[in-house]
């Protein structure tokens, strides 16, 4: 008996699933810290599986109820979506349990339950880097950069439960000063520092999280948080990293691992809302709605860790240009205004300026704010 193999041959084309989701889903997400200052309810809307984006649910009462009879009411930003109250010391207190209530602009009420503020959130004991290569499909081209580590040790024989969120700072610098600027007519700048100096801040959008479940010694040691790689710029001058540590409940832990997962699956994050997590808000009208998100309260450390070390590390070049230009060209320049020029020869030595754009004088142009942090030092 003969063997007949068939290979056909064609084009393959993408497949895009087709999702029965209800793009109408109520997203509520919110977390009370035992700190005066600000706190935050976000309200939106879940967006189509393939198009995620954030889409803003406006005209909501919200306000925040504890369980002593004190009603703390948020105000909606000029944007939509983000619900604001400045709290006080006092009316965060250990012990008491709080829960949010939404009303929405078509008289829908919604709410949480019932989640209790914990006494302390143990401090980070210590926060460090090392330097690590990670492999890529390259492989001749791995990716060199420092790997962030966290140590805590609670101190007692509880399991704790803590998530970690993550916001980086770097300062970084324009290639030139400014020498120069024309407008129509030559100046000399007054201050050739004054857009070379840019800080730049971003909150990590990844989840991380651990518990103590499985410690004999109810300690979480070098447990891996974020990765900094030389594909980007943020190492060369100076970086730092701020983490805030969240002791947190069970149900709340919960949550978040699910929420990890699916952002793990999917790459977005508060985008398309996963149906399979559950979420501890409903409409107290129609309890089989159902509501994603989720609010929780949470005692909170944190930590600073700076950056200086000057790494053997090669990154991305500058992209700044510069075209040379001679004094009897400048009139041929016609804007945009201001030009930002730098003496390249002598004067009356050939081409005497050059002039570039975005990153070569103003480092603005590289998404950050000529504005020192507070913190930084």
């Amino acid at each position: 008996m003969g063997l007949c193999l068939i290979v056909v041959a064609g084009c393959i084309d993408p497949f895009i699933p087709t999702i029965d989701e209800n793009q109408e889903l109520l997203v509520i997400e919110g977390q009370l810290i035992d700190r005066e200052g600000y706190q935050h309810i976000n309200i939106s809307r879940s967006s189509p599986y393939n198009n995620p984006h954030f889409i803003p649910e406006s005209g909501c009462h919200v306000e925040v109820v504890d369980d002593q009879g004190n009603i703390f009411q948020f105000n909606g930003s000029m944007w939509g979506g983000v619900y604001s109250r400045w709290m006080l010391q006092e009316d965060l207190s250990p012990g008491v349990q709080y829960k949010v209530r939404v009303i929405t602009s078509n008289g829908n009420v919604y709410e949480s339950d019932y989640d209790m503020l914990a006494a302390d959130c143990p401090p980070i004991d210590s926060v460090y880097y090392e330097i690590e290569t990670h492999e890529t499909d390259d492989p001749d081209l791995p990716m060199k950069g420092i790997q962030f580590f966290v140590d805590v040790e609670p101190g007692d024989d509880i399991d704790r439960k803590f998530r970690w969120e993550l916001m980086e700072t770097w300062e970084y610098w324009a290639v030139y000063p400014i020498q120069y600027y024309f407008d129509g007519d030559l100046h000399t700048m007054s201050n050739p520092m004054q857009f070379y100096r840019c800080w730049s801040t971003e909150k990590i959008s990844t989840i991380f999280m651990a518990n103590t479940e499985n410690s004999t010694t109810n300690k979480i040691k070098k447990f891996p948080l974020h990765y900094v790689s030389n594909r980007s710029t943020r190492l060369r001058i100076k970086y730092s990293l701020l983490i805030r540590q969240y002791s947190m409940s069970d149900e709340a832990f919960n949550y978040w691992l699910n929420l990890k997962t699916q952002s793990q699956e999917t790459g977005g994050l508060y985008e398309t809302q996963p149906p399979q997590v559950t979420s501890n808000i409903y409409n107290i009208n129609d309890p089989e709605e159902r509501v994603l998100g989720y609010f929780n309260v949470s005692s909170v450390t944190e930590k600073r860790i700076f950056v200086d070390e000057q790494f053997a590390f090669d990154y991305p070049g500058h992209g700044c240009r510069l075209d040379t230009i001679t004094v009897y060209q400048l009139n041929t320049l016609y804007g945009p205004y201001p030009i930002y020029m730098i003496s390249v020869s002598p004067m009356g030595e050939g081409s005497p300026y050059g002039i570039g754009d975005g990153i070569c004088f103003d480092c603005r142009e590289g998404g950050g704010t000529t504005t020192q942090p507070s913190f930084w030092k």
